[in-house]
């Protein structure tokens, strides 16, 4: 998509000179224009991880006369330039909590790393790290919303639903005047979500004759699930099972997250260290 490149390349800055190095490939097209951008004195190493693409990338920059371009066949997340960048450049979601430190240690102080974040239950904001002298890199949300596959080491399973009764008898009914459809479909709203029940995926199913409209909450780590249907006008019946209490959980961090002024994404501040990478929402964030 023309726009999601034009505008991820506006929010990287990269300049003439610079040392850039972009995860995914794909056709090539995005390492033409950073190549365009850092000139002669510049250089552009792109890494792509599925050979034909990888092939096919590298024929149409040299066709194109880009043949500085650096394309390699590797794994963006294993096989990292030794050497120092002024940016990193993934095309590919990362999952919240494990984006690749090399990434950081590789990039000099004031460098730049660009990547869209996501969670198990939604993909999350294009955030913007910047590079400190300590080895750490935090950041926040660009303006651009986008969305993108998976880094393929960060890709799991996917947890139909399948058969499973939505009011199996077995689970806890409880109740709440919440309704699920905004806190769990809406990108601002769903983020507090995500964060407070990482490995949580989510299933909405329509109304139809047969049935209501279901809300699902899964966790494929715990076994837990969770449904929530309407009863009345303004009352949802929550069928809980597992070890895990989603809904309650998920409810909790939505009415936190309310309780700050419902805060966008761009509030929320992304920390990367060697040991440690974090999420947070500063108190002031909503006010």
């Amino acid at each position: 998509m023309p726009s999601v490149v034009v505008g991820m390349l506006a929010e990287l800055d990269a300049r003439p000179g610079h040392v850039v190095f972009e995860v995914g490939t794909g056709t090539g097209w995005s390492a033409a224009l950073l190549a365009h951008i850092v000139g002669a004195q510049g250089k552009v190493t792109t890494v792509e991880i599925d050979p034909v693409l990888a092939a096919d990338a590298r024929k149409r920059l040299e066709v194109a006369g880009f043949t500085e371009v650096d394309v390699r066949l590797a794994d963006g997340v294993a096989d990292v330039l030794p050497d120092m960048v002024d940016h990193v450049i993934a095309t590919a979601g990362v999952h919240m909590g494990q984006l690749p430190y090399p990434w950081v240690a590789h990039t000099r102080p004031g460098g730049l790393i660009l990547a869209p974040m996501r969670a198990d239950l939604a993909s999350g904001p294009l955030v913007r790290f910047v590079v400190g002298d300590d080895g750490t890199a935090s950041g926040c949300a660009a303006a651009m919303q986008v969305g993108f596959m998976e880094l393929r080491s960060h890709r799991v399973a996917s947890d139909p639903v399948g058969g499973q009764r939505f009011d199996d008898p077995a689970a806890e009914i409880t109740y709440t005047d919440l309704a699920p459809w905004v806190p769990l479909l809406a990108d601002d709203h769903r983020w507090p979500i995500a964060v407070a029940v990482p490995s949580c995926r989510i299933n909405v199913w329509e109304r139809t004759e047969d049935r209501p409209g279901v809300a699902w909450l899964r966790d494929p780590l715990s076994g837990s699930w969770a449904t929530v249907v309407p009863e009345s006008k303004g009352r949802y019946v929550v069928r809980q099972f597992g070890p895990r209490r989603l809904w309650d959980a998920a409810e909790a961090a939505y009415r936190w997250w309310q309780e700050r002024g419902e805060p966008p994404l761009s509030a929320w501040e992304w920390t990367i260290t060697p040991d440690r990478q974090s999420v947070t929402l500063p108190p002031d964030s909503g006010r």
